[in-house]
């Protein structure tokens, strides 16, 4: 029986779940994979406590609290921190804003249990002052790699901070091993994406479309592009490439906005210009979780550099060309074409990427990152614990 079989089988086992759970969440990213759990843990009869900063409360990020508002099960916390600029001194002042805002959220409300997500700079910050309260941590998605962002320092940070593993996939294990996690308390649990991926129904193109300068004739891609924060080259120029390697595709492009990372107004900005220029093109700053998929759903390809790609896409079965180096290092399935910044190779990615052939490859391609289990597996393991105050004594 493998790691993932038994701690699914503990799900169904009798016992309690710890209460006064939480979750930090600062960003549209890590709250949408939240989801299955929050919702496990509420049909559990523990619905977790939400603290929420980052990105969250900001408007030119979408303001994405107010999909927290509409759906929380459980309390949820507002976590205001500063905010401005984009340049690596205002992007780390930011987190250590961060730590100062969470300290004083948990220093009024103090979860038994706090799940941390990732890789950001900010959920580092929020797991630094829970330290401080002596809040036992449970960490998604440690051992990952994302070689061309600088997130990996922050995800290995992370899994020093952490009490409790819970690694997507079996290599991930082997890395927080070898970075000293102790082996009894990783828990391979595979990808939350994909456990909401199982229930999806898309929106109709109709609905998606209602509003928007695109023609339903036409092929459309979908674009989720951030700065690649360890590339020597500034966002705008990297993303010049993107924007010419795009230039002969003849279909409707919907631009999501970018993460708040260092650069990202200046890669804003560049997104903007191009297209304003284009036609058929649109700008949103954000979108809910499941409109998402549905635009992935009905796209002719992804293009960017986001973890969706690699992730929740072949679920989706859409094919991607995942550009330059941000993803680097992360398992992909049949789905992903990667592409260097260079325009040539990624309109000929593209032009692969679309072909009917590939799309019926990635059509019926496997999800390595999960099976729609996961958060059952995670409440097995939360299950099995007789406090969280239990995981402060780390083993010897």
């Amino acid at each position: 029986m493998t790691q993932m079989d038994m701690a699914a089988s503990d799900a169904r086992d009798a016992g309690n779940l710890p209460a006064d759970v939480a979750i930090a969440t600062t960003s549209r990213a890590d709250y949408g994979i939240y989801r299955p759990l929050l919702r496990a843990l509420a049909e559990a009869g523990r619905p977790a406590a939400i603290f929420a900063g980052g990105a969250h409360p900001l408007e030119q990020f979408g303001r994405t609290l107010n999909e927290i508002t509409a759906d929380a099960p459980g309390p949820i916390h507002v976590v205001r921190h500063e905010h401005k600029g984009d340049a690596p001194r205002d992007v780390a002042r930011c987190c250590g804003d961060a730590v100062r805002a969470f300290a004083d959220a948990f220093d009024r409300a103090r979860p038994a249990l706090l799940f941390v997500l990732g890789d950001r700079g900010e959920m580092l910050a929020a797991a630094l002052a829970a330290t401080f309260f002596r809040i036992p941590l449970a960490h998604l998605h440690g051992g990952d790699r994302t070689a061309g962002a600088m997130d990996d320092a922050f995800r290995d940070a992370l899994t020093q901070l952490a009490h409790l593993h819970f690694p997507a996939l079996p290599e991930h294990a082997h890395r927080l091993r070898a970075l000293g996690a102790p082996p009894e308390r990783i828990h391979v649990v595979g990808a939350l994406a994909v456990d909401a991926l199982r229930d999806f129904s898309p929106e109709p193109w109709k609905t998606l479309a209602a509003g928007l300068p695109f023609d339903a004739d036409r092929p459309t891609i979908v674009l989720a592009y951030q700065p690649e924060t360890l590339c020597d080259l500034p966002p705008d120029s990297a993303f010049a490439a993107v924007a010419e390697g795009l230039a002969d595709f003849d279909g409707n492009i919907l631009a999501v906005g970018v993460n708040a990372d260092v650069g990202h107004q200046t890669l804003a900005r560049a997104v903007a210009a191009w297209a304003s220029r284009r036609p058929r093109t649109h700008v949103v700053a954000s979108l809910p979780q499941a409109r998402f998929w549905s635009w992935l759903k009905a796209a002719a390809a992804l293009v960017g550099n986001s973890s969706s790609g690699l992730i929740e896409a072949p679920s989706l079965g859409v094919p991607v060309v995942n550009v330059g180096d941000r993803q680097k290092g992360r398992i992909r399935a049949a789905n992903v074409i990667d592409a260097p910044h260079d325009a040539a190779a990624i309109a000929a990615s593209l032009r692969r990427a679309t072909d009917a052939d590939f799309r019926r490859r990635a059509a019926a391609c496997a999800n390595p990152w999960g099976d729609g289990r996961t958060a059952q597996r995670i409440l097995g393991v939360l299950r099995a614990i007789p406090s969280p105050r239990v995981l402060l004594e780390r083993p010897g």
